[in-house]
C-alpha cells in the first residue's frame, strides 16, 4: 500500500519540487498544503494527481487536519514573508510559532513515520556570536525545539538546503557589467575563494533530495542532519559558473568577486542586503565550516542517500543557470 506524503507549502519552490518528486513515485499519495487551493499554481499540481488541501500554518487546528493519515511531512516556514510585513524581529516570531504549530499537529498524527524539517545553520553559535543570519538562526532555533521530544525527534530528519540558482536574481547577487573592462562583477562581503555551497535548481533539486531522505528513513531519522548540495564551489567559480551556464559571460576571467566591508554592503543595499550580507559575511568567515550542526559534526551529505537514477536528475550549477538564461538577459 503506498503512503501519504503531506507537503507543506506546496505551491512554493521547495513545496512544489518535492510534491513534483513524490508524484513520480509509486510508493507515494501526495497531498499538498496550500492557503488557496484555487490559485493556478495549486490547480496545476491537482492536474498532476496530487490531492491539494487547505491549511494555514498560523492555525494549528487547520494543519491537525491536514496531516490526518500522514506517514510522511515534508516542513517548511517562510521568514522572509512575515519580516518583509513585520519586520524581522516580528517576523522571527511569526516564523517560529508556525514551526511549532506544524510539530505540535505532527505529534497529533498517529500514523506519521518521518518529518522531515527544512532547516539552515545556527550562525550566531558557530561564529560565537561574530554573525547573526535570522532566517539561519532562527530555523535552528526550531531544532532545538524538536530536540526537547526524543520520540519526536526519533522520526526527524534535519535538512539543510544550500543556495539556490535563482538567488542571484536578487538585486545583492545581481552581477553588473563594468563596461570598461567588459567584465561581469558582484561585490560582496566574502573574499572571492570563500567556499559556497550550491544547490542549483531548487525547483529540481529539492524534491529528488527529499524523496531520497524519504526512501532512507532507517538511515536519515532519529535527528540525522542532511546536506542538500549539488557541488562545492567558491564565490568567484560560482559566478564563473553563471556566466558559463547563461552564455552572457562565458570567457575565462570574465567575471569577478570583488570584497568589501560588510559595513560597506549594508550601506549599498540596506534592509535586505544587511540580511544576505550576514550570510554571505559568516560563510566568509566560517567556510567550510559554515554547515556544521548544532551537534558539532557535519551533515550527511545527499549524495550518500541518491540512487543512480535520482542522481541522473540531479541539475548541475552550471545547468541551472542554462534554464534560466533567457530570465537572466532581462534582468541584467
Amino acid at each position: 500500500m503506498s503512503k501519504l506524503a503531506v507537503v507543506v507549502g506546496a505551491t512554493g519552490t521547495q513545496g512544489g519540487s518535492v510534491v513534483d518528486a513524490l508524484l513520480q513515485d509509486p510508493t507515494y499519495r501526495v497531498r499538498g498544503l496550500t492557503r488557496n487551493p484555487e490559485s493556478d499554481a495549486a490547480k496545476a499540481l491537482a492536474a498532476k494527481g496530487a490531492e491539494i488541501v487547505p491549511a494555514d500554518l498560523n492555525d494549528e487546528s487547520s494543519l491537525v487536519a491536514a496531516f490526518k493519515g500522514a506517514n510522511a511531512i515534508f516542513a517548511i516556514t517562510n521568514f522572509f514573508e512575515p519580516a518583509m510585513k513585520l519586520g524581522v524581529e516580528e517576523g522571527k516570531k511569526v516564523e517560529f510559532a508556525q514551526a511549532t504549530n506544524m510539530i505540535k499537529a505532527a505529534k497529533l498524527t498517529p500514523t506519521l513515520e518521518h518529518y522531515i524539517w527544512s532547516t539552515l545553520p545556527n550562525a550566531n553559535a558557530l561564529s560565537k556570536g561574530k554573525f547573526s543570519v535570522p532566517f539561519f538562526d532562527n530555523k535552528s532555533a526550531v531544532d532545538d525545539y524538536i530536540r526537547q521530544d526524543k520520540e519526536f525527534l526519533a522520526k526527524t530528519t534535519f535538512l539543510y538546503l544550500t543556495f539556490y540558482s535563482s538567488n542571484v536574481f536578487f538585486p545583492v547577487y545581481l552581477p553588473i557589467h563594468v563596461k570598461s573592462v567588459n567584465k561581469y562583477i558582484q561585490t560582496l562581503p566574502a573574499a572571492p575563494d570563500t567556499p559556497i555551497s550550491s544547490l542549483s535548481d531548487a525547483r529540481q533539486n529539492v524534491g529528488i533530495f527529499a524523496r531520497a531522505v524519504f526512501n532512507n528513513r532507517a538511515r536519515t531519522t532519529g535527528g540525522t542532519y542532511v546536506l542538500g548540495s549539488v557541488e562545492d564551489l567558491t564565490l568567484q567559480s560560482y559566478l564563473a559558473a553563471w556566466g558559463k551556464g547563461t552564455g552572457i559571460s562565458p570567457a575565462e576571467g570574465s567575471t569577478e568577486v570583488l570584497e568589501i566591508s560588510l559595513d560597506k554592503y549594508r550601506t549599498i543595499w540596506p534592509g535586505y542586503g544587511d540580511l544576505m550580507g550576514e550570510m554571505t559575511a559568516f560563510w566568509g568567515d566560517l567556510r567550510e565550516k559554515s554547515w556544521t550542526t548544532p551537534l558539532g559534526t557535519q551533515p550527511v551529505k545527499v549524495q550518500e542517500l541518491l540512487s543512480e537514477a535520482d542522481a541522473k536528475q540531479v541539475v548541475s550549477t552550471v545547468d541551472g543557470f542554462k534554464g534560466a538564461a533567457e530570465a537572466f538577459k532581462s534582468a541584467l
